[in-house]
């Protein structure tokens, strides 16, 4: 894994300084998870200036997290600190409308495929063979001799949430997942409780109308003797793309032009294994609509300013393309 060793370099002299952890847009257990565990483990080296940051909004699964955290968590921060430690996102997009100033040290620690414009990072840890990020910190751990059940416990949230319970592990999330339990007897049953979505009454009603309002509007396109479901709403695009898969389609896309464009897409596992990438083809979505995407292979986003309509088109075509050389 690169850049473990310099940045083990950089940590040991920089005790003194000030630490900004950022996590990107509605920021998930793996991105927040991570970036909790990285404060403890600067707390636990003497560093007293540090601060979680994240842009825009943290994701109902992540909120109960915010329990283990040993530090102040702001959105939107301003950026006033020596370092600034960017988890699960190479895309400043990701972060808007957070800005980071010249001068400033930026590490980047990742487990997506490094785009064509990825941030410009001072000391980048990447590794896209790992299925969460929380795994790459764990390795950074052993590196870095810290062991500590409240990092555990908030790692292994990560890597339960961007795994799908496991549905999308590899071999190097479970030899992770041992050596975690090993080292602290974790009940997984009280993980997937931090990942559960806090939620109320208001906000229920209002996932249910967005959810609703997605089937209303719901195009079905027959492709050969796959089911692609497409629709807009204002809000929850995630949440209507697993609904649209719970129905019967076999790819969701779901859109939306409220304060700028977003898009979600999720596949099933099948045509997952057969060489379906959404985040990929989310990664060419970026430019046309004016900011960036991304994501793993059955689950991907986009967020940008415009033309909501030529990058659905655009996802369209390139899903339509996969299915036809599949088949």
């Amino acid at each position: 894994m690169r850049g473990k060793i310099r940045l083990k370099r950089f940590l040991q002299r920089s005790r003194d300084k000030s630490f900004l952890l950022l996590c990107h847009h509605n920021a998930d257990p793996d991105s927040l998870g991570s970036a909790i565990a990285f404060a403890l483990y600067l707390k636990s080296i003497g560093v007293e200036n540090v601060r979680i940051g994240v842009a825009q909004s943290v994701s109902s699964y992540a909120k109960r997290l915010l329990t283990l955290s040993p530090v102040p968590l702001e959105k939107d921060p301003p950026v006033r600190e020596d370092v600034v430690v960017i988890f699960d996102t190479s895309s400043l997009e990701q972060l808007e409308p957070i800005e980071i100033p010249r001068g400033k040290t930026v590490i980047v620690i990742d487990h997506h495929a490094e785009k064509e414009k990825p941030i410009r990072a001072d000391i980048a840890v990447v590794d896209s063979s790992r299925t969460s990020t929380a795994e790459i910190v764990w390795e950074l751990f052993k590196y870095l001799d810290f062991y500590d059940e409240k990092a555990v416990k908030a790692l292994l949230a990560g890597i339960v949430t961007d795994t799908a319970n496991f549905r999308f592990a590899n071999a190097k999330t479970f030899k992770a997942l041992s050596e975690m339990l090993e080292r602290f007897p974790v009940q997984m049953g009280e993980i997937f409780q931090l990942v559960a979505p806090v939620s109320d009454e208001n906000i229920d009603q209002a996932k249910r109308m967005a959810v609703l309002k997605a089937c209303q509007r719901m195009e079905i396109r027959k492709f050969r003797r796959y089911i692609i479901a497409v629709s807009r709403v204002s809000a929850y695009e995630s949440l209507a793309c697993k609904t649209f898969l719970n129905l019967g389609a076999d790819i969701a896309v779901v859109g939306s032009e409220k304060k700028g464009v977003r898009i979600s897409a999720r596949a099933k596992e099948n045509l997952v294994k057969k060489g379906l990438h959404l985040g990929k083809i989310m990664e060419k979505v970026g430019p046309v609509i004016d900011g960036s995407g991304g994501g793993h292979a059955g689950a991907a986003g986009a967020n940008g300013r415009k033309n909501l309509d030529e990058a659905i088109k655009l996802i369209l075509k390139e899903i339509e393309r996969f299915l036809r050389e599949v088949d």
